[in-house]
């Protein structure tokens, strides 16, 4: 628990002050409890007086083990800040950390591959945006995704992830169930890398490749490129429910339903009839999903099938 005189927050952008005053702010934050501490575009370098250094600013941080939330975006952090953030990350049980646009080409991918490699990360919101992060993290990122870390939000907006990355990034989806939204726009990703993304997400080949995908993470790319099919909701029943209607209504428009009954297996058969009986994504497709009582009347139309199938699995409706 936070002391009753504890600030929840602290939070300075582009502040042009000189450099003594934001000294003084610094030694009037050193040693004070607060939660979120965000110091966004205010180093500018050396040569210019103005602004916190980020020696200042991680000084602040080490003071207060309070501190949850870690802003300092927009600032020129090096090579040898990276061990100082990490310990803040270890020590501090961070929860949330900002280093958006701070990293020069190389830093920016050890950065990231040192925080994948603390023990027990606690971190649920990493941003690391236009850091120039390559695809010489790629398959540790995928290895720490497909672990189910913590991690809920993860942002790599406007870096240098390619094709191959996205495809080790989408086979860590498979099983990854905690990563709520993954932000991969403007990177170097086509449509080849988007589907690997999309099968992770959304796998229409039967059945049961639908019901086994990640029903989780809502992926952002760009423009055209974008996966819808995690947004709709943050339950993962209803996401995968949705799915499983859509495709569906597809094969109900030729009656093929019944033919992959036998590719099914047996313990989604159930799930499948409920996610009809309660017709509620009936319209969620627009033009796309046909009405419940038309998958129904086609079920209906082999119900004998269906009924000696579940028999023979010993399954109950």
């Amino acid at each position: 628990m936070l002391p009753d005189e504890c600030e929840s927050s602290f939070r300075f952008h582009n502040v042009q002050l000189n450099h003594d005053a934001m000294l003084l702010i610094k030694e009037a934050l050193i040693g004070k409890p607060f939660r979120t501490l965000s110091f966004t575009n205010n180093d500018n370098g050396e040569d210019d007086p103005r602004g916190m250094s980020v020696d200042a600013i991680l000084d602040i941080v080490e003071s207060n083990k309070h501190l949850r939330q870690l802003e300092i975006g927009m600032n020129r952090i090096g090579r040898d800040h990276i061990e100082m953030l990490c310990s803040a990350v270890r020590t501090h049980a961070l929860v949330e950390l900002d280093l958006s646009d701070c990293f020069e080409p190389g830093i920016g991918d050890a950065m990231l591959a040192s925080l994948l490699i603390i023990d027990g990360l606690k971190l649920e919101k990493l941003y690391m945006c236009s850091n120039n992060i390559t695809s010489g993290v790629s398959t540790l990122l995928s290895d720490f995704l497909a672990s189910n870390p913590r991690l809920k939000v993860l942002d790599l907006e406007e870096n240098q992830m390619k094709d191959s990355d996205a495809t080790l990034i989408a086979n860590a989806l498979r099983t990854n169930t905690t990563l709520r939204s993954l932000d991969l726009t403007d990177n170097g990703i086509t449509k080849i890398g988007v589907e690997s993304l999309r099968l992770a997400l959304c796998d229409e080949s039967s059945l049961n490749s639908v019901a086994d995908s990640n029903h989780r993470c809502d992926v952002r790319l760009i423009g055209s490129l974008t996966l819808c099919w995690n947004n709709s909701s943050q339950d993962m029943g209803e996401n995968r429910g949705r799915k499983i209607y859509r495709l569906l209504s597809s094969r109900n428009k030729t009656m093929s339903n019944v033919q992959h009954f036998g590719d099914i297996d047996v313990k989604l058969l159930p799930n499948m009839l409920q996610t009809v009986q309660k017709q509620k994504y009936s319209n969620d497709g627009g033009n796309d999903n046909v009405k419940a009582s038309s998958i129904v009347y086609e079920i209906m139309r082999f119900w004998d099938q269906l009924i000696l199938f579940l028999l023979l699995h010993d399954t109950a409706i």
